[in-house]
């Protein structure tokens, strides 16, 4: 069996482009998936760190700059999760195991993750601008 297996995978072609490969491999996908929560802990986590400093400072311009910087990198792994999507073929369903399969559910896992930290991030942000924290 194995002689007869050996010779049908010997002559198999290859069904993605370089194109395909380098956007369907798992670097920009798992960017994607990971962008907004990892932004969205570094912007919680710095945003705490630095707030007694600010407060002495007298500079609040700092923390929202550090929220601007991870909407941007929230913003970026979106981008990438959109890209993949659009090299991932539409009419194939999203929970096979083939290389697109598996590629159109990362990327859309990865909108939807963007999507969802962008909206706690915004959240974080908003009682920036109602409330100060130095009182």
């Amino acid at each position: 069996m194995a002689a007869d297996l050996w010779g049908d995978l010997l002559g198999a072609e290859a069904h993605l482009t370089a194109d395909e490969v380098r956007w369907l491999s798992p670097l920009p996908l798992w960017i994607g998936i990971l962008a907004g929560p990892v932004a969205f802990a570094i912007d919680l986590t710095a945003s705490y760190a630095l707030v007694q400093w600010v407060c002495a400072s007298r500079q609040f311009s700092l923390l929202h700059l550090i929220t601007l910087l991870a909407i941007l990198v929230v913003m970026t792994g979106a981008w990438a999760s959109w890209l993949a999507l659009q090299r991932a073929r539409e009419d194939l369903p999203d929970d096979g195991g083939w290389p697109r399969q598996r590629a159109r559910f990362m990327a859309v896992l990865g909108l939807a993750s963007s999507s969802l930290f962008l909206l706690a991030i915004l959240a974080n942000e908003v009682p920036r601008w109602v409330f100060d924290a130095c009182r």
